[in-house]
């Protein structure tokens, strides 16, 4: 049972659009079977009832109209109907069978190849009110087709029947010609009366052509008396003219109608003709066709003049609302919108001069516009004009240059414009006929530009007034912290000092250090915001630097009882080219901070290279409170100190991680976080450096190998600080320096053209002379020590390249190891011999 029903579903049914097709086209097919019919019955049977030859063939310009008007996928059934219509039309004519199937086979070839060739030249959709088609089916078919068709049909008839072939021929190709043009048309045109209705209703002046045309051939043919054919065209022409194709189409009909009825009942001006039956039928059927192919292209001619008037029409309406658009848009524009001949005169303004300019727009006209602009202006817009203006034919334009300009408002206020002069040509011919330009009041904008650079300029002063006022403060600050410190260092090495002493002396100087740090974070993130931080890599031993690091943070971490280790350090290459202070300032940064936040575990600092990328990647892990997510975004920005209690509790400026992040890219590296609330935190960068020794690699030396200047060494100590002067004999002394003072760099200079110096320990901030000025005239006045080495000592020795004066650099505040390795290594370079 599922079987089949299932085969019944798969089985193709013909829907309801199949059905309704195939039942219009039957309908179709019985309406041409009865009309060929009727119409062969028509011809042959009226005429003879009157003793009259057939005048007119209509059948198969009927079939030819049907076939043009229906789709080809019909032509089957409609020629199948035909055929049936004129079997039965011939037989009861009398014709016998073999001839009754020799001329319906003609007949339906004829009415097929007119249709089969009007619809190669006019397609699938036939209009006779387009001239092309209305000429091919009046060419084709009226002419050709029945031309070969009849004359076929007329010579086997004549075979057969016998007769005058000439006459014969003649006579039937002309009834074939007369009923495809006379009826075909009109079929043709009425199948689209709704069409042709649609575009040219019937009116009052129509209906009354057509009622005079049939007025007119009613007269001309009921009488016969006088010869007045010549009157049934002209009235024929006037209802084609008024009602166009559906006018042509009625009035041939019914002329022919009215002209065959009257002149088969013995009436009409064709009687006028005494030469026979035959002659006056061919007489009347050149007279219909004639007529009819006289009235149909002007039909058609006088729709296409309608609708090429109509298309102007409507060209010249759409040119006036575009023209009205456009109009509207240049009237209701913000911007002022403005046109200029070739020679510069302006020949359009539109009407927002009267709001950006105060005048009206006919007072710019002409001249008038160049004379608001400033004068200084004035060869700048000229210039830019120019560029558009000069452009060779037939050469690209170039772009429109924004040019910014002052004029003068008719108050005599001035503005600042902005346009963007624009060549404009002709659309067809492509010549320059002008320059269109977009003018725009751009004042608010420039005042706000002028206020910009006004207040950046007055940043930029602010920021070198810091710059200076942080760099003086520098100087102040570490002026005294160098006494501080060097004598707390020398204090606590008295071996007699009592240990409440040698406790106070620690305090002194882990006081003086935490301030020296603090003045260092401050310092360096100035340098670092203003881009004057410079970098000095050379080889360094990794491992070196990280013992280092861990070496100079191992009391704080052992005074929490924390475990603080490296890893990874061992496997690193055995030396990499970066900035070892750098480097180092960052690690402090990142572990300090570490051991200062973690109360319980350890600290874990571990180092990996990327040998493919050439990369160094450093972290440091603890197991302190962590960081969250939201405070990650923020712990690297400047001042950032995302506890208030721990930073009551540890102190800071919060500028170490910013420092640290700066110095990282401007290595050209990275520096993030990761971390869990509760979980510890892990701090990295990384950057980039190559391996392999530089050629100051044997330079590298542990803390073990201090170099020593040479015993006896003489050296000229320039400072305005007695504390840093004694200081600095001190410990020189102490490694058998003969050592002398001079208070400024007048007094420098003044000692060092009296005696020869080993080196020349120099001051850069003093008063009357400052250091560098004081250095050059020691070098420049040749005295006994015009070529000693020149060691800058001061404080700014941090923020940027030296003066190419100096030898060498040490800073304040003062470390042994940095005096005693920067004078020594200053000596034991070699020196060009005294002139």
């Amino acid at each position: 049972m599922t079987g089949r029903f299932q085969s019944m579903v798969d089985q193709p049914t013909i829907g309801p659009k199949t059905r309704d097709d195939l039942a219009a086209t039957l309908l179709a097919a019985l309406g041409v079977a009865i009309g060929f019919a009727f119409l062969a019955y028509l011809c042959v049977e009226v005429p003879r009832a009157y003793d009259h030859l057939t005048p007119i063939w209509l059948s198969n310009g009927f079939l030819a109209a049907c076939l043009l008007s229906s789709p080809s996928r019909r032509w089957p059934a409609l020629m199948a109907g035909a055929a049936v219509g004129a079997l039965t039309a011939g037989a009861h004519a009398g014709d016998s069978p073999l001839v009754n199937v020799i001329l319906v086979t003609l007949n339906l070839s004829e009415a097929l190849l007119a249709a089969v060739a009007v619809r190669r030249v006019t397609g699938e959709m036939i209009d006779l009110g387009r001239p092309r088609d209305m000429m091919a089916f009046v060419l084709l078919g009226g002419f050709m087709a029945p031309m070969v068709a009849g004359t076929a049909a007329s010579s086997i008839h004549t075979l057969i029947v016998g007769g005058d072939l000439l006459t014969n021929v003649l006579g039937w190709v002309l009834n074939d010609i007369l009923g495809m043009l006379t009826i075909g048309p009109c079929l043709v045109v009425f199948f689209k009366a709704g069409l042709y209705l649609r575009e040219r209703p019937l009116s009052r002046d129509g209906v009354l052509s057509i009622v005079i045309c049939c007025l007119m051939t009613a007269v001309v043919f009921a009488q016969t008396k006088y010869p007045l054919l010549f009157l049934v065209p002209p009235a024929m022409l006037l209802a084609a003219w008024r009602q166009e194709v559906l006018g042509a189409a009625l009035s041939s009909a019914l002329v022919a109608a009215i002209a065959m009825v009257l002149t088969i009942s013995g009436r009409g001006p064709i009687h006028l003709i005494l030469a026979g039956t035959d002659t006056q039928s061919t007489v009347l059927q050149l007279f219909l066709a004639v007529s009819t192919f006289v009235s149909l292209p002007v039909a058609a001619f006088q729709r296409q003049r309608r609708a090429i008037l109509a298309h102007v029409v409507e060209t010249r309406a759409a040119a006036e609302r575009s023209e009205a658009r456009y109009r509207l848009l240049a009237e209701s524009a913000l911007d002022i919108i403005a046109h200029s001949d070739l020679n510069g005169q302006m020949t359009y303004v539109s009407p927002a001069a009267r709001a950006i300019l105060g005048y009206e727009p006919e007072e710019l006209l002409g001249a008038e516009y160049l004379k608001i602009l400033l004068d200084e202006d004035r060869a700048t817009i000229r210039r830019v004009v120019e560029v558009q203006r000069n452009c060779p034919k037939g050469v690209t334009a170039p772009p429109a240059e924004t040019v910014e300009y002052r004029a003068f408002r008719k108050d005599g206020r001035m503005i600042w414009l902005e346009s963007r002069p624009t060549l404009a040509c002709d659309p067809v011919t492509g010549e320059p006929t002008g320059i269109t330009d977009i003018i725009r009041d751009v004042t608010a904008r420039k005042t706000l530009e002028m206020d910009l650079r006004a207040a950046r300029a007055e940043a930029e002063a602010a920021a070198a007034v810091k710059g200076e006022f942080l760099a003086n403060m520098s100087h102040e600050l570490r002026t005294p912290l160098t006494a501080v410190i060097g004598f707390a260092n020398l204090l606590a090495d008295e071996p007699d000092l009592s240990p409440r002493g040698r406790r106070y002396v620690d305090r002194i100087a882990t006081g003086g250090r935490t301030l020296l740090a603090t003045i260092n974070d401050i310092l360096d993130f100035s340098r670092l915001e203003q881009g004057r931080i410079t970098l000095n890599p050379r080889p360094v031993a990794i491992a070196d630097l990280v013992s280092e690091v861990l070496e100079m943070l191992a009391a704080d971490a052992a005074a929490k009882n924390l475990v603080l280790r490296a890893v990874g350090d061992e496997v690193a290459p055995p030396e990499l080219r970066l900035d070892p202070e750098r480097v180092r300032q960052v690690l402090l940064n990142l572990v300090g901070n570490a051991v200062k936040f973690t109360e319980v575990g350890e600290v874990r600092l571990e180092t990996d290279y990327d040998v493919q990328a050439g990369r160094l990647r450093v972290s440091v892990t603890d197991t302190g409170p962590g960081v969250t997510q939201q405070d990650q975004a923020l712990i690297f920005a400047r001042f950032a100190q995302i506890d208030a209690a721990l930073t009551r509790e540890h102190g800071g400026t919060g500028l170490g991680l910013a420092i640290s992040r700066g110095l990282i890219e401007l290595m050209g590296g990275d520096i993030g976080v990761e971390s869990t609330l509760g979980q510890g935190a892990r701090f990295w960068f990384e950057i980039p450096a190559q391996t392999g020794p530089g050629d100051d690699a044997d330079e590298a030396g542990g803390e073990d190998d201090i170099p020593l200047p040479p015993p006896g060494s003489r050296v000229l100590v320039v400072d305005d600080n007695a504390g840093n002067r004694e200081l600095v004999r001190s410990v020189l002394e102490a490694v058998g320096v003969e050592v002398a003072e001079a208070v400024d760099g007048e007094e420098g200079v003044a000692a060092a053209a009296a005696a020869p110096f080993d080196a020349i320990l120099m001051d850069l901030r003093m008063p009357r002379l400052d250091g560098v000025a004081a250095a050059q005239r020691i070098r420049a006045e040749e005295g006994p020590s015009a070529r000693s080495p020149i060691i800058a000592f001061s404080a700014d020795v941090r923020s940027g390249p030296l003066d190419p004066v100096f030898d060498g650099a040490t800073p304040k505040p003062l470390t042994v190891l940095s005096l005693l390795s920067t004078l020594a290594t200053a000596l034991a370079a070699p020196r060009p011999a005294t002139a």
